[in-house]
């Protein structure tokens, strides 16, 4: 019994043995197995990489032999064209000898009835000359009656003249005033409601400062002397303070009233832009209110 028990231990071991080898041998059959796999994927993968350039190449060559085409119709179109304009320049040139020709005559004949005009010409202006004689003393006394009719016109366009512009001048001004008082009004209305605004809006922050500040602070006089402390110089040996643990929510309304801090901000700069572009129209309305009453004066 012993000896068979030992025989069945040694082929037990040595069963273990083999099966230890085939193990080892089946797992790098399996790694052989998932690198040539992988492999197989990656040729497979430059493959359809390959066929995607194959026709890309393929449509850049239809689309050369499509623009090919077309090069050859548009030269085709431009050689038709170039006949048919070789055509029009020989037309237009046969044209332009038979206008030169017509032109030639008509400048004979123009010749000719000039020459009869300065004839009849000259004898109008012989009989002219005699009409104009007599014309002209009648004309010396209608021109003595115009000259002094012509100058009571001026005088009296030159009195309405100044009339009308007197008058279009105190419209003007007074126009401009008041649109200089409307705009005046308009700005004192704004700066009044915006610093109504403002100093509402700045006591409604100061209760929600030292209604945050008491979340961090025990008593008021301290959260006064820390606001009074504010634009003065840090002391230089600082008494030491317990720092609080902060909580989300102190720290969500320190955002909140930051943000609200920069819109109130935001819009007294928005509201104040416009002061200076104001207050120089209004400047300028005074001046020239100054200019028109020393003109007129």
């Amino acid at each position: 019994l012993r000896q068979e028990r030992s025989l069945l231990a040694k082929d037990h071991k040595e069963l273990q043995r083999q099966f230890t080898e085939v193990s080892e041998r089946v797992n790098k059959l399996r790694n052989d197995y998932a690198r040539s796999q992988s492999s197989h994927d990656n040729r497979r993968h430059q493959l359809d990489s390959h066929l995607g350039e194959i026709d890309d190449l393929r449509r850049a060559l239809s689309n050369q032999a499509d623009e090919l085409q077309r090069s050859e119709e548009e030269k085709n179109r431009m050689a038709i064209e170039k006949t048919d304009v070789a055509r029009t320049v020989a037309a237009l040139e046969s044209d332009l000898r038979r206008v030169k020709r017509d032109a030639e005559a008509f400048g004979r004949d123009l010749k000719t009835l000039r020459t009869e005009k300065e004839k009849l010409q000259e004898k109008h202006r012989n009989e002219l000359t005699k009409a104009e004689r007599a014309k002209k003393q009648a004309q010396t006394q209608i021109c003595l009656l115009n000259e002094q009719l012509n100058g009571q016109h001026t005088k009296l366009k030159t009195a309405q003249e100044k009339l009308k512009i007197k008058d279009y001048g105190f419209a003007t001004w007074h126009k401009e005033e008041c649109k200089g008082l409307v705009v005046q009004i308009r700005y004192l209305k704004a700066k009044f409601t915006r610093e109504s605004t403002l100093r509402d809006d700045l006591v409604y922050q100061k209760h929600y400062l030292l209604v945050l500040l008491s979340n961090f602070e025990a008593s008021e006089k301290r959260i006064l002397a820390c606001i009074s402390w504010i634009g003065y110089l840090k002391p230089k040996n600082p008494p030491a303070m317990m720092k609080k643990t902060r909580s989300i929510k102190s720290v969500v309304l320190s955002v909140v009233f930051i943000r609200r801090v920069r819109q109130v901000s935001e819009a007294w700069r928005e509201a104040s832009s416009n002061k200076q572009a104001i207050s120089t129209a209004l400047q300028e309305v005074r001046r020239r209110r100054a200019l028109r009453l020393s003109t007129f004066a």
